[in-house]
């Protein structure tokens, strides 16, 4: 996809002070969850999440001594695939709870208790940005992308993996059958907390469709956006250049 380079915010994002409220919702959320969450993502996807993943960090193109990070990293599946395939890596999320599981992993990778939409570090930090599923839970996504634009290095890759249903409508109307039902089942049987599991399907039917964000992509100065569509469409992920 060819790209405009603005790198200007959208008139219609959230007040400072309206992502700060939703921020703290969202890691209270995932505090509570963070014990069961690689469970039920396995579970949820029928194992599909991991494969997702990798393709992610190899449409990212790591390079050994390459400097990554992953943002809103949860227990750190991503972040460690990053650290594994040679790069110099670090992981932020907001929730000191997913943190806390993802520091019991090993690896030589840094953990960062920060918020995705304002990070603590330089301009042309990172040759490679990523987020898997942490796009549907900031307050803006203009703001998400003009970051990892802006901490990425001129030439860097900047890359999400996010859940938007499949594209057929008939095939869409299962989906969405399937999330409305089994994932708070699920949940309810190993005891997690309901909230997020409810939250699940009503974020993805209020994500924008891929071509959309690929256009939030192009206007917060990122180049040669492409979508990769896996699972028939249900899953999207989008990568740009810096």
């Amino acid at each position: 996809m060819r790209c405009h380079m603005s790198g200007e915010p959208s008139s219609d994002s959230p007040t400072r002070a309206e992502q700060q409220e939703q921020a703290s919702s969202n890691r209270a959320m995932f505090d509570v969850v963070a014990p069961h969450y690689d469970l039920l993502n396995r579970l949820m996807s029928l194992g599909m999440d991991a494969r997702w993943r990798r393709t992610l960090v190899e449409l990212s193109e790591v390079t050994p001594g390459c400097r990554a990070l992953d943002l809103c990293c949860g227990t750190g599946a991503v972040t460690r695939e990053l650290s594994e395939r040679g790069a110099q890596t670090v992981g932020l999320d907001a929730s000191a709870q997913m943190l806390a599981v993802a520091q019991h992993q090993k690896g030589p990778i840094a953990y960062v208790q920060g918020d995705a939409l304002n990070t603590p570090f330089p301009d042309c930090t990172f040759d490679i940005v990523t987020i898997a599923f942490g796009n549907r839970n900031v307050a803006s996504l203009p703001a998400l992308f003009q970051e990892m634009w802006r901490i990425a290095k001129p030439g860097g890759r900047v890359a999400s993996l996010e859940i938007t249903g499949p594209t057929s409508p008939w095939l869409r109307r299962l989906f969405f059958l399937y999330f409305a039902y089994l994932p708070p089942l699920m949940a309810r049987l190993l005891g997690a907390d309901l909230r997020a599991y409810n939250y699940l399907p009503d974020s993805v039917r209020r994500y924008p469709e891929p071509n959309a964000i690929a256009s939030l992509m192009c206007d917060a100065g990122l180049r040669d956006v492409a979508i990769h569509q896996l699972l028939a469409g249900a899953v999207v992920i989008h990568r740009g250049i810096r």
